[in-house]
C-alpha cells in the first residue's frame, strides 16, 4: 500500500501561502489603516488649544489675519505668504482667533504630512510599508514638538512630502502633468518657507535616474522649475504692487538674519553661530539614543543598497540637512522639521525589507522599529495629558488676584504673556511704567539664567517689602503688589 503526504516543504509553502493571505486580507488591511488613522487624528487635535502660544504663533496669526481681512501686507515680510494665508483665512471662517481655531491648519497639514507618506510608501513598496509611514509619523515625538504648532515649518513639511511623491511619480511615469504638479508642490513648499526650494535637486535627481538623460527629461526639468516659480510668485498675488518690495525685503532681511546670528542654547552653551553639528544634537534630543541609533542605521543601510528610491530620500533628507548646517549661520532647533518626512518613510522602507529576510532580518527590523513603538507610547500619553500651559496659568493667577491690569514688569517671554493678559501694559523694564506702580512682576527662571537682568534684580531688590511671591507657576516665579491696608 503506498502512502501519500505533504511532505516537510509543501507544508511550510502552505503555512507561508495561508500567512500571507491573512495579512493581505482586505478586512485586516481595513481595520489596521482606520485604527492608525483614529490614532492620527486623535494625536493631531486632542485639547489643541489648551497648550499655551509658542514662539512665533502669534506673530504668524496677526499677520495672517491682517492678509486676509484688511489687506495689509507689512507684517512679517521676512518670510513668504502662503502659511499666513491659511491662518488669517481660518480665523475669519470660523470668527476666532483663539489657539485652537489657529491651530487647526497646521494639525490637518501634519495629519495630510502622514497620508502622502501612506500613499507614497504604498505606491513605491506595498501596502503595508505605507501603513507603515503613516504609523511612524503619528507617533513620532514631531507630532508634539511641531505637528500642533501654527508655525511656517509644519505647512513647509506637508508641501515637501507631497512634492517628494509627485516628483517619484513623475520620475516613474515621465508624465509631463506630473512634473508640472511636482513644480506646484515643490512651489508651494517655498511659498510656506523658503527653504522648501532645497527638495528640487532630489527631484531632478531621481528624474534623472529613472528617466535617464534625454530630451525629455531636460524639458519637463524647466517645466517643473518654471511651476515652482510661477506658484511662488502667485502667492504674492494679492499683495499687488506690494510684492516686488516684499519679496526683496524678503532677500534682505534673510541675508542680514544669516550674517548677524541668532542666539541659541545646546546644552547649556550659548551661541550666537551654532556649530555645524547643532542639528545632530536636536535630532538626538528629540527622538532619543536610540531611535537616532535606528535612523542611523536606516541611512547606512540605504547607503549599502544603493537603490533608486533609498538614494531619492537621502538626498532629499541630506541637502537641506547639508545646506542648514554648513551654509546657513542661523540654526534654529525647528528647522530640522522639514526633512524628517524622507527619513521616516526611509525607515519604514528598510524595515520592511528587513522583514522579509527571514529570522535574522525580522529580529533586525524589530529592533529597528523598537525605540519608536517607545516613542509612540509616550507620545500618546503626553497628548492625553495635555493640561492649560504655565503662561496661561500665571495670567489666570493675576487674574484672580486682580493684577491683571496696569503695568506687569515681565523678564522674559513678555511678548508671549502679553497673549494672555489683553488689558495690561506688559514692560521689559521698571522705568517704562513712567511713575505708575507696577502690579506685578513675572520672571522666567530659563530666560534669568541665561540672560540676568540686573534692572529687574535691583526693582525687585529695592521694593521687596512691596511685594509678595506666590508659588512657582512651572518656570515661573510671580510677585505680586501686596494690597494696602
Amino acid at each position: 500500500m503506498i502512502k501519500t503526504g505533504k511532505s516537510s516543504k509543501q507544508i511550510k509553502s502552505t503555512r507561508v501561502s495561508g500567512l500571507k493571505g491573512l495579512v493581505d486580507h482586505r478586512a485586516l488591511r481595513a481595520v489596521v489603516l482606520v485604527a492608525v488613522l483614529l490614532l492620527a487624528v486623535y494625536t493631531a487635535f486632542f485639547r489643541l488649544g489648551l497648550e499655551d502660544w509658542q514662539a512665533d504663533e502669534p506673530t504668524y496669526r496677526i499677520a495672517g489675519l491682517a492678509y486676509v481681512q484688511e489687506g495689509d501686507f507689512s507684517i512679517n515680510q521676512e518670510h513668504p505668504f502662503l502659511a499666513k494665508y491659511i491662518l488669517g483665512v481660518t480665523q475669519v471662517v470660523f470668527g476666532s482667533s483663539e489657539a485652537g481655531v489657529v491651530r487647526i491648519p497646521a494639525a490637518t497639514a501634519s495629519l495630510l504630512t502622514g497620508l502622502v507618506l501612506f500613499a507614497f510608501g504604498r505606491r513605491a513598496a506595498g501596502y503595508w510599508v505605507g501603513v507603515l509611514a503613516l504609523a511612524l509619523w503619528t507617533i513620532s515625538p514631531l507630532t508634539l514638538e511641531f505637528g500642533r504648532v501654527a508655525t511656517l515649518e509644519v505647512f513647509l513639511a506637508f508641501f515637501c512630502t507631497l512634492a517628494l511623491y509627485l516628483g517619484w511619480r513623475w520620475a516613474e511615469s515621465g508624465s509631463w502633468w506630473f512634473a508640472g504638479f511636482a513644480g506646484v508642490a515643490v512651489g508651494l513648499a517655498t511659498a510656506s518657507k523658503l527653504t522648501g526650494i532645497l527638495f528640487l535637486p532630489a527631484i531632478l535627481l531621481v528624474g534623472l535616474l529613472k528617466i535617464g538623460l534625454s530630451r525629455r527629461l531636460v524639458f519637463q526639468s524647466v517645466l517643473l522649475g518654471l511651476a515652482a516659480a510661477a506658484t511662488v510668485l502667485a502667492t504674492y498675488a494679492p499683495a499687488w504692487s506690494e510684492a516686488p518690495s516684499a519679496i526683496q525685503y524678503m532677500l534682505e532681511k534673510q541675508t542680514r538674519h544669516n550674517d548677524r546670528g541668532h542666539a541659541v542654547t545646546i546644552n547649556d552653551v550659548s551661541y550666537k553661530f551654532p556649530p555645524w553639528w547643532a542639528y545632530l544634537w536636536w535630532q538626538w534630543k528629540l527622538y532619543g539614543t536610540l531611535a537616532t541609533l535606528s535612523l542611523g542605521v536606516a541611512v547606512v543601510i540605504a547607503l549599502l543598497r544603493r537603490r533608486t528610491l533609498e538614494l531619492y530620500l537621502l538626498v532629499a533628507a541630506l541637502v537641506p540637512f547639508l545646506f542648514l548646517s554648513f551654509y546657513a549661520q542661523v540654526k534654529l532647533s525647528h528647522y530640522l522639521d522639514a526633512w524628517q518626512p524622507p527619513l521616516i518613510l526611509l525607515v519604514a522602507l528598510v524595515a520592511a525589507k528587513l522583514a522579509r529576510h527571514r529570522i535574522v532580518g525580522g529580529i533586525v527590523a524589530v529592533l529597528l522599529l523598537a525605540p519608536f513603538v517607545y516613542l509612540g507610547i509616550h507620545t500618546v500619553q503626553d497628548v492625553s495629558q495635555v493640561q492649560p500651559g504655565p503662561k496661561a496659568a500665571v495670567a489666570e493667577h493675576l487674574k484672580d488676584t486682580g493684577h491683571d491690569k496696569g503695568p506687569v514688569l515681565v523678564w522674559g517671554s513678555g511678548g508671549l504673556i502679553k497673549e494672555y493678559l489683553p488689558e495690561a501694559r506688559v514692560l521689559k523694564k521698571p522705568d517704562e511704567a513712567q511713575g505708575e506702580e507696577i502690579e506685578a512682576v513675572i520672571v522666567d527662571r530659563s530666560a534669568a539664567k541665561r540672560k540676568p537682568n540686573r534692572a529687574v534684580e535691583n526693582y525687585l531688590a529695592t521694593n521687596s517689602d512691596r511685594f509678595e511671591s506666590s508659588e512657582p507657576v512651572d518656570k515661573f516665579e510671580v510677585y505680586t503688589r501686596k494690597s494696602q491696608q
